[in-house]
């Protein structure tokens, strides 16, 4: 009997590499550049917009809105002095809270020093 033995078989060649193909590159660079491009000239023009004296008449009519909503007067000396009497009342009801505290030190002091007599004359 005769036995014959088969060649192995040729190594698999790897795969050569893939030359870069431009227009691939081309094709996904270029939308990402204009929209990049487009968000800068949108940012600069909404920039523009608001520092025009169309958007200092919109800043301004929503500045008052906004005083007539929330009952703030228009003038900086109105807003100063409605501070100045807020500052006043905490001052008077920090007060009354520091008077009311001592009383009820005063009267802890009372009732402590009557349930010691008491506690004594019962001995």
């Amino acid at each position: 009997m005769l036995v014959t033995q088969t060649p192995a078989p040729d190594p698999i060649p790897p795969f050569p590499p893939m030359p870069v193909d431009a227009n691939f590159l081309v094709s996904q660079i270029i939308p990402l550049i204009g929209a990049l491009a487009g968000i800068v000239v949108f940012a600069l023009v909404v920039r523009w917009f608001f520092h025009s004296p169309i958007g200092e008449a919109l800043a301004e009519g929503i500045r008052l809105r906004r005083r007539r909503r929330w009952g703030i007067s228009g003038e900086a000396g109105g807003e100063d002095q409605r501070v100045v009497a807020l500052e006043e009342q905490v001052r008077s009801l920090s007060t009354q809270l520091s008077e009311m505290g001592e009383r009820l030190d005063f009267t802890e002091r009372v009732l402590a020093g009557s349930r010691d007599r008491r506690v004594g004359a019962g001995e």
